[in-house]
């Protein structure tokens, strides 16, 4: 009798692939692998099993009599498989609550604050993932989402959570003895540090935004490097490799120890709305809704300061 430990499914499923492409090639594209790869488990599999398997024929190849008559059970014993692994999935998303956020706003401001939402969450184990597309939530199967992304689908709720001022910000040393810190003049020489969009953030303000709103143009707007993690960004800040244009909620534990220094204040911050998102269908959008409540409560907390008037709607 034939185990799950004797099941080479390696070579099993380049077979398969290899069955429906009719080449090597293709089928080690469709398995992110090399053709030689492909080639090897089949070459394996033949071996374990004492029986040939395919031929060249041509370009191409082509299956023996032996691998046609068994690849429809092998076809069916895949399919069974990845039914059960959603199934599996299905049963572990019933079990726990999923927040999709950029890690950057999860580690610094979510994470923190779990405790306060437990009783909402009731037997749910919360699991935070990084940010998905909102047309992706279900999919991926995320319960709430929290993003700066403008507008949403007609099936998913949304709810601001708060406004955060977008501010210029850099290391101590860098304006240390310039007449006018807060003047903007101080970042026509000073490098740039840039944030890439993550999350579907398209609306998240770029150093383009904010010399716009200030009536400059300098040159080499967009030169300098590049981060997919505000946080990260903060650290090469903090050691002035140059200016960073961010969300103050997440420069303010930077900002209170003086590590980093806000400048340019003469020019009105710029502002954006971050907010939550959920389906309003499904097992738990009502509880989705409840913690998406109480987050935006919390965060009526959590903000300090009156909003400045310049802001990205």
């Amino acid at each position: 009798m034939t185990t799950l430990r004797d099941l080479p499914l390696s070579g099993l499923r380049a077979l398969l692939a290899a069955a429906r492409a009719g080449s090597l090639t293709r089928a080690a594209e469709e398995l992110g692998v090399t053709p030689g790869a492909i080639g090897h488990q089949i070459r394996q599999l033949e071996e374990r099993l004492g029986v040939k398997l395919v031929r060249r024929e041509g370009n191409g190849i082509a299956l023996t009599r032996a691998a046609e008559a068994a690849l429809p059970d092998i076809d069916r014993g895949f399919d069974a498989l990845a039914s059960g692994m959603r199934r599996l999935r299905f049963e572990r998303r019933a079990e726990t609550f999923t927040i999709a956020a950029d890690p950057s706003f999860a580690s610094l401001w979510l994470a923190p604050r779990l405790n306060k939402v437990r009783a909402a969450l009731g037997r749910l184990d919360v699991r935070i993932v990084t940010s998905v597309a909102h047309d992706a939530m279900q999919e991926e199967g995320v319960d709430l989402a929290i993003s700066y992304r403008r507008g949403a689908a007609p099936d998913l709720a949304l709810l601001d959570l708060f406004t955060e001022r977008v501010i210029p910000a850099c290391a101590p040393t860098l304006v240390r003895g310039h007449v006018r810190p807060d003047a903007a003049e101080v970042l026509d020489r000073m490098p740039l540090l840039h944030i890439d969009p993550t999350m579907g953030d398209d609306v998240y303000p770029s150093w383009r935004d904010w010399f716009a709103a200030a009536g400059r143009q300098p040159k080499a707007i967009d030169q300098g490097p590049r981060f997919g993690l505000m946080i990260v960004a903060a650290q090469a800040a903090i050691a002035g490799m140059g200016a960073l244009l961010a969300s103050e909620l997440v420069l303010r534990r930077h900002l209170e120890p003086g590590y980093l220094v806000e400048i340019a204040r003469d020019v009105p911050a710029l502002t954006i709305k971050r907010r939550l998102v959920w389906p309003q269908h499904g097992p738990k959008a009502r509880r989705a809704a409840t913690v998406a409540a109480e987050l935006a409560e919390i965060a009526d907390i959590g903000i300090d300061g009156a909003l400045p008037a310049v802001s990205l709607p």
